[in-house]
């Protein structure tokens, strides 16, 4: 006899006997389902007790080869009743799998669905990189206002004065010119009676290179009021550390009035 399941229809071909007079409970091999199945009716009986005691002929070569086909066929589209169990569900998956000829699941992997999952998407692994771009974006901004804050120092603090206490506390304040360049060994000639030679030398007295203002000359009285200004480019712009360069002017007409001379950095 066939039977069909009621959930996939699922057809199975069953000995009418193992039904039995009484029906019982079996469970599809396919999806698990498991139904009441009415007993046999007794033509099935019948046909099924005719069909085992009835004497079969001898097969030829020929009958062979087609049953032979028809039992492959007949596989093919419906599984084995003796391959359908109710009792426990590691079973029908043994017997569903020898059936359709696919490998047995090894013990203790789980089994492999046959239908899409209504199961929820495992989270995806959240990128670190928007998190790394804010940060890089964090310390560019932070430099720019650092390095635009020691840039522009002197803008800032003649801007707002108070900043110049917190220039002073962190210790970016720069020292005064007059404490990196200083001048020395000045000497004082008179190649003609109205021209003054002044020579002397230029030093740089810190452990870094300086750019280096123009040189003056003030020409003070008895009250120390300036009577005459003079300046002169150095003979270098730029001076390496602990380096010293000569320098020498010439000043027509020099004021006759004047009780002393001072020279030095034009940084006013």
């Amino acid at each position: 006899m066939i039977i069909t399941c009621p959930s996939c229809s699922a057809r199975y071909v069953v000995d009418p006997v193992k039904i039995g007079s009484d029906g019982r409970t079996v469970k599809c091999a396919k999806c698990g389902h498991a139904w009441a199945q009415p007993a046999p009716t007794p033509e099935e009986l019948e046909n099924a007790a005719g069909v085992s005691s009835a004497p079969a002929p001898a097969p030829t070569p020929d009958k062979i080869g087609e049953a032979l086909r028809d039992r492959v066929g007949r596989e093919a589209r419906e599984p084995d009743a003796d391959e359908f169990d109710e009792d426990t569900g590691d079973d029908f998956r043994s017997n569903f799998d020898d059936a359709f000829g696919r490998e047995p699941e090894p013990p203790g992997r789980p089994l492999r669905s046959t239908s899409s999952s209504n199961l929820p998407a495992l989270p995806r692994t959240a990128s670190a990189w928007p998190a790394r771009l804010a940060w890089i974006a964090l310390i560019v901004v932070i430099g720019g206002v650092f390095g635009g804050g020691v840039m522009y120092q002197d803008t800032i603090a003649k801007t707002w004065p108070p900043s110049q206490k917190l220039y002073d506390l962190v210790g970016l304040t720069a020292e005064p010119i007059q404490k990196n360049l200083g001048v020395r060994s000045v000497k004082y000639t008179y190649p003609a009676t109205d021209v003054l030679k002044i020579d002397g030398e230029l030093v740089n007295l810190s452990k870094a290179p300086h750019d280096v203002p123009n040189l003056r000359v003030l020409f003070l009285d008895a009250d120390g009021k300036i009577v005459k200004r003079w300046s002169f480019p150095p003979p270098e712009r730029r001076m390496l550390p602990n380096k010293i360069v000569k320098f020498a002017t010439e000043i027509r007409n020099p004021p006759s009035d004047a009780e002393r001379i001072d020279v030095g950095l034009d940084v006013n």
